[in-house]
């Protein structure tokens, strides 16, 4: 079987392509070169085609073990469906982004209820950038859909004016990079019986998907490869049971599980139930619904709430403003570089500042927007910086604890 990697909603990352490409612009006698991540391999003159063909397949093997956290696209933009190109539906439409906008940005889905957001909701142009019509994708050609002249109409807003709403209505705002979530799915539709995967064509797999994007969850589905069914099975995933569902998704290293088991009923309407797990926490829900559509987005949404409340940053609370960071590793101008452009990045920080550097280490003072917790959980997910015993100080269990408004960290190479 194939093994094509693992499709993340909202998430995309360079595979064995890159290689084709280099073969194609090189030619198959010159070197070549394919990185990810710190994976990289070269290929000499000598049996260049063979090379690439094994190092093909071995980019194959490893592409499911690299997803962790993921750099979710499109925060601030959406896309909705409009009859015509008249004002009145455009206004309509444009609310309807706004809305989508902060429930995907702050993780609420109540979020368009607070008054200052339903008053921005109901006035949106003012956080407006930009907007275009696009045609119909070929998939909704030939769809009975409503007016003469159904278009795509896709929005972008203001990424500062949002933040500022959000936060001004004491509402979370919740960053580009997010838990990664592999999602088991069981479904029994009459007879069949299945489980959704990554190379599916099933209808639910594209609703799954789509709902995803439009939440801002990067969603992983399992590959159903051999490696799968030798760990897992529909009984398995149907029955809930954790400890053959956690153990087949170690390969794809997601920071948390979703399970769910869907059903039509006898009356062809739809339930589910789902279970998200991250570590020694969890949380359970059920769903039903007329369409199978509702009870995905119960799935997808879920999942994105009980996510936000761990990960996005809570305004608000009484934490401190500030935050001493400390990052060793730090070798040369591009290192420092590296890192001072990632913290100023991240969603919790407003202001980057260097305390002291030197002998490798640099000093960083953060003026933070979120909580320090907030900080470290956004760090974790990432690559660029792993946790790091403070040099000067002894490891293990006899070591200090750090003081509450600072951490240490170690810039991977």
């Amino acid at each position: 079987m194939r093994n094509r990697g693992p499709r993340m909603a909202g998430f995309s990352h360079r595979g064995p392509l890159c290689l084709l490409r280099a073969l194609k612009r090189r030619g198959a006698a010159g070197m070549l070169t394919c990185g990810r991540g710190s994976h990289s391999v070269r290929c000499m003159n000598r049996s260049s085609v063979f090379c690439a063909l094994s190092v093909l397949c071995l980019l194959l093997v490893l592409l499911p073990s690299m997803a962790l956290a993921a750099e979710v696209r499109g925060l601030y933009e959406a896309e909705m469906l409009v009859p015509d190109q008249s004002r009145s539906e455009r206004g309509l439409a444009m609310s309807a982004a706004l809305a989508e906008v902060v429930g995907k940005v702050s993780g609420r889905r109540d979020a368009r209820l607070q008054p200052k957001v339903a008053r921005a909701i109901r006035r949106p142009a003012q956080l407006l950038q930009q907007y275009r019509y696009r045609t119909l994708p070929v998939e909704l050609r030939g769809e009975p859909l409503p007016g003469d002249d159904p278009q795509l109409l896709f929005f972008q807003f203001d990424k500062q004016a949002v933040d500022k709403l959000l936060r001004d209505s004491g509402l979370p705002v919740w960053g580009a990079t997010r838990p990664a979530v592999l999602a088991w799915v069981a479904v029994v539709d009459g007879k069949r019986r299945y489980l959704l995967g990554a190379d599916g064509t099933d209808e639910l797999q594209r609703l799954a998907t789509h709902e995803a994007r439009r939440l801002g969850l990067p969603l992983l589905l399992p590959l159903l490869d051999l490696q799968d069914q030798r760990q897992v099975n529909f009984a398995d995933v149907w029955g809930r049971f954790r400890d053959p569902v956690l153990a087949a998704s170690r390969r794809y290293r997601p920071e948390a599980v979703l399970m769910g088991r869907l059903q039509r009923t006898a009356d062809g309407e739809w339930r589910a139930d789902w279970w998200i797990i991250e570590g020694r926490d969890s949380e359970q829900w059920r769903a039903n619904g007329v369409l199978a559509a509702e009870v995905v987005e119960e799935g997808m949404a879920g999942a994105v709430s009980w996510l936000a409340q761990r990960y996005a940053p809570r305004p608000g609370r009484r934490e401190p403003a500030h935050l001493r960071l400390t990052v060793d590793g730090v070798r040369s101008l591009a290192d420092f570089a590296r890192v001072e452009g990632y913290l100023r990045s991240l969603q919790q920080v407003k202001h980057v500042r260097v305390r002291q550097l030197g002998g490798g280490r640099v000093d960083f003072g953060l003026a933070l927007q979120g909580s320090p917790e907030g900080v470290a959980q956004t760090i974790a997910l990432g690559r660029l910086l792993a946790p790091a015993a403070p040099r000067d100080e002894p490891a293990g269990d006899d070591a200090p604890a750090p003081p509450a408004d600072s951490q240490h960290y170690l810039l991977r190479h």
